[in-house]
Parts: structure tokens; C-alpha cells; sequence
């Protein structure tokens, strides 16, 4: 199976209760909104914001997180801050 370049990680392990790797990207614009990740979310993987090819304006967030389905996924990043946020199922080595 061909491998993406720079999606390659050590696999974690399916936690019990259901709560599978979910990846997700929250589209926006004008003032930055979740920057910070928020308290309590010890299910996170990675997190942070998509930033334009200079580097300067904010364009939205990224998340990976463990969750038991793709509504609490989306419920980490603040919904009316968001053209719309994506979420998919996630395997480490690329997206299913």
C-alpha cells in the first residue's frame, strides 16, 4: 500500500468503548478561534491552527482526536466560528 508523505505514525492502539482516531478540519475566516486546545480533552492527538502558505491568516483548525463518533469530534472546536468542519474516520498512515 502506498504510503503519504508525512502521515506515517506509529499506530495506536483502538481504545475500548468505541472511541476510534477521527480527524477533522474546521474552515474559517476572519479572527482566529480556537487556538488553544481546550481543557479536559485528554483524547487529543494533535491539534492546531491551518495557516495560509505565508504563514499569516488564520484559515481554521485541525484535530485528531479519539472520539466515540464524528459529532463529538466536531464538538471540540466551536461550531459558529466555522464555514463547516469536516471529520473523517483516521488510521495512522492515512486517512480510510
Amino acid at each position: 500500500m502506498a504510503q503519504r508523505a508525512g502521515a506515517h505514525h506509529v499506530g495506536l492502539p483502538r481504545r475500548p468503548g468505541g472511541r476510534q482516531p477521527l480527524s477533522g478540519a474546521g474552515l474559517g475566516s476572519g479572527q482566529p478561534a480556537d487556538l488553544v486546545p481546550p481543557p479536559g480533552q485528554n483524547e487529543l492527538i494533535a491539534y492546531g491552527p491551518l495557516l495560509s502558505d505565508d504563514g499569516t491568516t488564520w484559515l481554521g483548525t485541525a484535530l485528531l482526536v479519539r472520539a466515540p463518533d464524528p459529532d463529538a469530534a466536531r464538538a471540540v472546536l466551536t461550531p459558529d466560528r466555522y464555514a463547516g468542519i469536516e471529520v473523517h474516520d483516521w488510521a495512522f498512515g492515512g486517512r480510510r
